[in-house]
Parts: C-alpha cells; structure tokens; sequence
C-alpha cells in the first residue's frame, strides 16, 4: 500500500509540475504582449487600422527568412501590408489565407525596400542577404556609408509609410536592424496599406 501510495503521489507531483510549467509559460508569453504593447503608443491609441498578430512559425534557412503569423483575410491582412515591430519595420506580408499569413523578413535573401538615409537624405534600397547585416545597394558613385547613420523608408514603393525606422549603419557600412528578426513573438500590421506588388 505505502509503495503504490507513493507512485500516486509522484503521478499527481508530474502532473502539477507540469501544470506549473504551463502557467509559467502563460506568464511569461502575457509579460511579452505587455512589454509589447506598452512599447508602442497608448492602447488607446491603437486603432482598427492596426492588429497584433502572434508569430507562430520561424521559417529559416540559410538565405529565406519569414514567420507565420496567426491573423490572415478574415481579420483584413492582405498581401503586400507592412508588418512592424515596437514600430520598426520587420517585413512585409507575402501570403495569406483565411486564418493566417506568411510575412517576408527584410533580412530575407529576396527582400529590397527603399530607403533614405538620414545624413543627407540620400537614397538606396536596402537588401536582404539571409544575414543579420544587410546591405545598401544603388547609392551614388563613391558614396561612402558612416557609421551610425539612421535608414527609414522612403515610401517610393507606396507599400511602406515613410519615415519608418528601420536600422543604423555600422563601422562597415552594413545595416543593422533595430529588431532581431529572429527574437519575434508579436508583430503588427498596418492594415491601411492596400496590396501592392513593387518587387
């Protein structure tokens, strides 16, 4: 009796272990949302146009990086929307269905967005490379690219609202992005851009 009493109670010890670990786990994704969503405006401020979205899926490979995201058509993503994150660009969206949507990383091998860099107001396209730096391409003969210089969209795609930070120049003129691509747990997406395919 006492040896079958003790495997109970080590069966019911596992089972509230696991329950703990579901409600640390509850936690710690709620404590993301909050920092999320109090690092971007007021709550107040956040409006039908914009919806956050959970990533649900990493798809990684040596040069194509995009997520899934749980909100697709019912809720109005389209193809073509940007998707931010703390109010920086991450991506765009390239697909999606009823439920959910895939979205395109800018450090995606295929990803090029115009941007302007602040200095001067001089322009480029920012490219991905499947890396965590990514380069400027299409600037002026013998342009040379400090350090420290803020890139933003340009809006000449009409896809992205200029003026949307994206990352800063390093020592050797590669772009870093503000948001780790690869650290995402919510984004959000800007449902006043309408599809548009520019690249």
């Amino acid at each position: 009796n006492i040896k079958d009493e003790n495997e109970r109670l080590k069966k019911e010890l596992e089972i509230f272990k696991s329950k703990e670990l579901g409600i640390k786990y509850l936690s710690s994704q709620n404590k993301i949302l909050q920092q999320f969503i109090d690092s971007d405006e007021e709550i107040s401020d956040i409006n039908k146009d914009i919806i956050i979205a959970k990533v649900l899926l990493d798809k990684n490979s040596p040069y194509l990086k995009s997520i899934i995201i749980n909100r697709g058509s019912r809720t109005g993503v389209l193809k073509g929307m940007p998707v931010l994150a703390n109010n920086y660009l991450i991506g765009r969206v390239v697909e999606t269905n009823y439920l959910s949507s895939r979205v395109l990383l800018l450090n995606d091998l295929n990803s090029r967005v115009p941007v302007t860099l602040d200095i001067d107001g001089t322009q480029a396209i920012l490219q991905g490379n499947g890396g965590s730096r990514l380069t400027l391409e299409y600037l002026p003969e013998d342009y040379n690219v400090n350090e420290g210089i803020n890139i933003f969209t340009s809006g000449k795609d009409r896809i992205f609202t200029p003026g949307t930070p994206v990352g800063i120049t390093n020592e050797d003129g590669e772009v870093k992005l503000y948001i780790d691509p690869n650290q995402l747990s919510f984004v959000k997406i800007d449902l006043t851009k309408q599809q548009k395919e520019s690249f």
